[in-house]
């Protein structure tokens, strides 16, 4: 049987957790699976911090080489995304997170651990979470950014199994 994967987002004062969303969408307030119309960024600010990791669930033996980049999706003039591997969860805030560009080819891509700090997830391994490690991600822009929807990107998310 093959590992199953999920989008888990966490979020708010105490690390409130969020498995199997449908979206990491940015905006100006703390929160998974959000509206950007509802909750656009202000020019020249920041997104909210996103928290999210990989849960896999079902049974597999082992989770190995899990990478993580921007695989396609151009940016809005002066709009860049930032991201952080293995981050510490902290209250998401818009205050710049300081983090570098999020890579965009596989051979630059983010090396993510388990949420346990190992290189892999073994199943059924005595205080495995099945979690990968949190990945912080920020929209910044400047004031010469263009007003309305940024365009959609495809973040990729890859990892063996065996």
């Amino acid at each position: 049987m093959a590992a199953t994967h999920q989008w888990s987002e966490s979020n708010l004062v105490g690390q409130v957790v969020a498995d199997g969303i449908a979206n990491i969408n940015f905006g100006s307030v703390d929160d998974h699976e959000l509206v950007p119309a509802t909750y656009p960024i202000t020019r020249a600010t920041n997104s909210f911090d996103k928290y999210i990791r990989c849960k896999f669930t079902s049974t597999w033996t082992e989770i190995s080489n899990m990478l993580f980049w921007k695989s396609a999706g151009t940016y809005k003039t002066d709009e860049t995304i930032t991201g952080s591997a293995n981050a510490t969860y902290a209250t998401p805030s818009q205050t710049s997170n300081g983090d570098s560009l999020i890579p965009t080819s596989e051979g630059t891509a983010l090396g993510i651990n388990s949420a346990e700090g190992n290189a892999t997830i073994v199943y059924g391994a005595s205080g495995v979470s099945g979690y990968s490690g949190y990945i912080r991600l920020q929209t910044k822009t400047l004031v010469t950014t263009p007003s309305g929807a940024v365009n959609s990107k495809t973040m990729t998310f890859q990892y063996d199994e065996t």
